[in-house]
């Protein structure tokens, strides 16, 4: 990577320093994260062109850690995509189906039907709770 040459360019030496020791300790702890138990969905997006990180190898490493991770490559797209004009993050999350309230192949859930209301002491529990609230936005107390 011959752009990480020019860092020290762009950056003080001392603040250099410290986020690359940052970096190496993340990456310390990472190695040794059991990725393979987490059950979320995680979906990652690699830029094809990010020329300070290998970000499609990454994705594919972590695609094979995770159990339930896809990718998807961000084209022409460089180290800080989210930063770019033609990078729309929530068309792409919606076409690979991540902002869907349920999960792929599961029952969607009936706000209305699947109503349950709480119990009697699960509205006494609230009201003790918020007691405290209701008391200092009370007329009598801004009165």
């Amino acid at each position: 990577m011959p752009e990480m040459g020019a860092l020290p360019n762009a950056l003080p030496l001392p603040a250099l320093a410290h986020r690359l020791s940052l970096l190496l300790h993340a990456a310390a702890h990472v190695q040794e994260a059991p990725l393979e138990r987490l059950r979320l969905p995680v979906h990652v997006f690699a830029s094809s062109e990010d020329r300070v990180l290998p970000s499609t190898d990454e994705a594919r490493r972590l695609r094979r850690r995770l159990p339930n991770c896809r990718t998807s490559p961000l084209p022409g797209s460089g180290h800080v995509p989210l930063l770019e004009a033609r990078v729309d993050l929530a068309r792409r999350l919606r076409d690979v189906g991540f902002t869907r309230r349920t999960p792929l192949g599961s029952k969607p859930k009936d706000y209305v039907a699947d109503f349950a209301p709480p119990s009697a002491e699960e509205i006494l529990n609230a009201t003790q709770r918020l007691r405290s609230v209701r008391n200092l936005v009370s007329p009598v107390f801004l009165s």
